[in-house]
């Protein structure tokens, strides 16, 4: 992606400057930032795919195999993000964040495949709400006095999805409504960055991150009683497993830099 191919080399690159300014990171400053979060999630969050057997319409004495299967896809979006990073001492900080409210939309798949058959599906489910709180411990290896200050972190996220809706599975007129619900986890999270001061003695600061999320937040799919355009039908089926949905998050903001 464009985005990760500049925020990472503009990290590594600020990593060698050591240009001394008047305004120093020192033990006990605290950083406060806002500003734009870009949430890229994988391609396909959720896949699963079973075979059941269903009455043969032909001869109900008999039944007919049917692989079944659905699939989950997340687009990627842009919201905001407020941070707080504190300096416990020189070189060393602890850093809380917050990306809110990404509305993420989601795509659901359906198919259902015989020797006789092969219907597929797709349907829009609109959009959720995700929020990423994560909590890091950041290094910042150049010299205080840099005026350029990079950092690399590593911490523990909570990722939330909001999960109080209904959304049809299936849109055929034969076919009831489905239940989907989501859930929320706690994964590990690292990131790179960088802090570049305003000018001389300036407490306002540029900041630009590249985060990288392990989530894997539960997915609850259920539908009931499917009726196949060729009468055959398939019984409530129920799926429950968690996402992939390791997803990377790209910041840029301004900060400002209290002195304590």
């Amino acid at each position: 992606m464009r985005t990760k191919s500049l925020l990472l080399p503009l990290a590594i690159a600020a990593a060698s400057a050591t240009s001394p300014a008047f305004a120093d990171f020192n033990g006990g400053d605290l950083i406060v930032r806002i500003g734009a979060a870009y949430i890229e999630t994988d391609d396909s969050v959720f896949s699963e795919s079973a075979v059941v057997l269903v009455p043969d319409p032909n001869d109900p004495a008999l039944t007919v195999p049917v692989q079944v299967g659905d699939a989950l896809d997340l687009d990627d979006d842009t919201t905001w993000f407020i941070n707080g990073t504190y300096f416990v001492v020189d070189h060393w900080a602890v850093e809380l964040y917050h990306m809110n409210s990404a509305d993420l939309d989601a795509t659901y798949s359906t198919f259902a495949i015989s020797d006789d058959f092969d219907i597929r599906s797709s349907d829009g489910l609109g959009d959720f709400e995700t929020n990423v709180t994560s909590l890091y411990a950041n290094w910042y290896p150049v010299c205080v006095e840099s005026w350029v200050q990079p950092y690399i972190g590593v911490g523990v996220n909570y990722t939330d999805i909001e999960q109080d809706f209904l959304r049809p599975v299936f849109r055929d007129q034969d076919v009831n409504y489905g239940l989907v619900n989501f859930g929320s986890s706690f994964g590990w999270t690292a990131q790179v960055g960088v802090d570049i001061e305003f000018g001389r003695d300036a407490n306002w600061l540029f900041n630009a991150s590249a985060m990288y999320i392990d989530a894997d937040p539960e997915i609850e799919v259920g539908v009931d009683d499917v009726i196949l355009s060729n009468g055959l039908v398939l019984d409530t089926i129920r799926y429950k497993d968690d996402l992939e949905m390791d997803s990377w998050i790209f910041n840029l903001g301004v900060g400002y830099k209290f002195s304590f």
